[in-house]
């Protein structure tokens, strides 16, 4: 229908068409794209409705300026909603086990994948679209039994930390299970008996370590958290009282014995309770750098339900049941075992709009500056800025949005390391908006929103159960408030100075547990409940849909 009317009204519907439509008519059929590639106005008015800079567009012929547009509209993810490639990893019949399944920290590209039913973890190298198994770790079985693998957790040393439950395997007609000792430690294991494997990924010459947990006999393990090679934490609930639930910091001790010709060691530590949440539903303090209550981080949000090493394993972030961001945290200080770390509520007061002001939760950051400048005197000082995701929750009129937000301190050079730690911004008190994520949904189920932000910081991705939201950014202009005129003032907000952006929304059609982005910023992982998945939002992309089988 389109085709049938004159060339110059095709261009007025064009012109007035937003960007991707522009884009999608303009690939539709030859006829348009001749007419969408070479009218000047109509592309200066869509270059001007696009995030980029504008400076010497004017000299440029038509042509190019279409190029410049298909170029921009790749970078802020213009149609990858129907462009995405998706590849599902799955295991045949078998059902991928998702709360035991990990993804390494964002400087590794290995994940850990364990199926339901099986003892084995799975170690997986993801690179080029393709997952290529590295290797097999098989448990070590004290005494014939059965072995369920609970939870996984990569450390800052190359190795991995599996926890996992043995259920000794002795048969009811043995003579043996006639004998009261064993009938009694029979009887004690009924649930089984919870121990944890370290695998040294570096060599496969060493041994594995192992210890177990008898003071916590009666516990289940909610999350499994791994510093490095002798530092680990678990927070546990007691199966029969939920109410009753801790958070324990491990520091490995010494080794003492031996199963087999030197293949595993058994390790003693030193432990120490961060978090009793029996102890805190009672106490009624607050937290003096709040304000707030006690019953803001206590048994109210229940157990740990996942935890994170941060700051060079100086702090530990704690995950509640049902929320996005990490609730609170504690500072450890490793060097007077056994630590007694106050809890802190992750919570700033920050200037919304106008007279508003919102409580906001703030991530870790994922993007930062350093610059150095010279001042009077021969004197020079060193500025820092962060940009970090954050969410709010209007009080009284229950509305949630989620922001990027940035924070910014000056030093003296002298007394400046010029290295750039992402995990320490996050101590700085004031923090601006500086955009908001428009369509972003606060979680209405009990596993949260997953937030997963690209290594250049250029991605924003947010999975609320069974949908993807991903916003394309600038950092570097974000973090200066958008002062080189990067977004175009149609994304700027009417009633401040905080820039809107839009999300790129992808059906899942799977429920996503964990999610992180490779090492291109187009690329991302996601642990659902049908699989793995990868997805590929690159400009290449035909929208395919592919499922591939691993073979283990």
């Amino acid at each position: 229908m389109l085709l049938n009317l004159p060339p110059e009204l095709i261009q007025l519907v064009l012109h007035h068409s937003t960007t991707s439509a522009f884009l999608q008519a303009a690939f539709s059929c030859r006829t348009i794209y001749t007419i969408a590639s070479n009218c000047r106005e109509v592309l200066l008015h869509h270059l001007g409705q696009i995030p980029g800079p504008n400076q010497g567009l004017l000299s440029l012929a038509s042509k190019q300026l279409f190029q410049v547009l298909q170029r921009r509209a790749s970078q802020q993810l213009y149609n990858a909603q129907f462009s995405a490639n998706c590849t599902n990893f799955n295991f045949g019949t078998s059902i991928l086990d998702v709360k035991a399944s990990s993804l390494a920290p964002s400087d590794h590209l290995s994940l850990a994948l364990v199926v339901r039913g099986q003892e084995n973890v799975w170690l997986f190298r993801a690179e080029n679209c393709r997952l290529q198994l590295k290797a097999r770790l098989k448990p070590h079985r004290p005494q014939p039994g059965v072995v369920e693998v609970l939870r996984t957790a990569f450390d800052a040393d190359d190795g991995l930390y599996v926890l996992q439950r043995f259920t000794p395997a002795v048969k009811e007609d043995s003579p043996d299970s006639e004998h009261p000792f064993v009938r009694q430690a029979l009887q004690s294991c009924v649930r089984g008996q919870i121990y944890l494997v370290r695998y040294c990924l570096r060599s496969r010459h060493d041994p594995v370590r192992i210890c177990t947990f008898p003071d916590h006999a009666e516990y289940e393990p909610r999350a499994l958290a791994a510093a490095h090679r002798d530092t680990f934490a678990i927070s546990w609930q007691d199966s029969r009282e939920i109410d009753e639930y801790e958070v324990v910091l491990y520091n490995a001790q010494s080794a003492s014995s031996s199963h087999g010709p030197s293949t595993a060691v058994e390790i003693s530590y030193d432990s120490c309770v961060l978090i009793d949440g029996a102890r805190q539903s009672s106490d009624n303090d607050m937290d003096v750098n709040t304000g707030l209550t006690r019953r803001h981080f206590t048994s109210e949000r229940g157990p740990i339900i996942d935890l994170t090493f941060n700051d060079r394993s100086s702090q530990l972030l704690y995950y509640y049941r049902a929320q996005t961001l990490y609730g609170s945290f504690q500072r450890i200080n490793m060097t007077s075992f056994p630590v007694q770390p106050t809890l802190h509520e992750n919570s700033s007061l920050v200037q919304y709009s106008g007279s508003l002001r919102l409580l906001f939760s703030i991530a870790i950051p994922f993007y930062g500056t350093h610059a150095t400048r010279a001042e009077e005197h021969g004197l020079s000082r060193c500025q820092w800025k962060y940009l970090a995701f954050g969410i709010a929750t209007h009080r009284t009129e229950d509305w949630t949005v989620a922001c990027l937000l940035k924070s910014e301190a000056v030093c003296s050079s002298r007394n400046c390391g010029h290295i750039l730690n992402l995990e320490r911004g996050r101590r700085f008190p004031d923090w601006t908006v500086v955009a908001r994520l428009w369509g972003f949904q606060d979680s209405t189920n009990s596993l949260g929103c997953i937030v997963a932000a690209s290594k250049r910081g250029t991605r924003i991705a947010i999975a609320n159960w069974n949908v993807l939201y991903i916003w394309a950014l600038q950092p570097d202009a974000l973090i200066e408030q958008n002062a080189n005129g990067f977004y175009p003032s149609s994304l700027q907000s009417s009633s401040s100075d905080m820039i809107e952006l839009r999300p790129v929304v992808l059906p899942l059609d799977a429920v996503c547990f964990k999610l992180r982005f490779m090492d291109a910023e187009d690329e991302l992982l996601a642990i659902t409940d049908r699989g793995l998945m990868h997805w590929d939002l690159g400009p290449l992309g035909r929208g395919r849909r592919m499922a591939q089988q691993l073979a283990i």
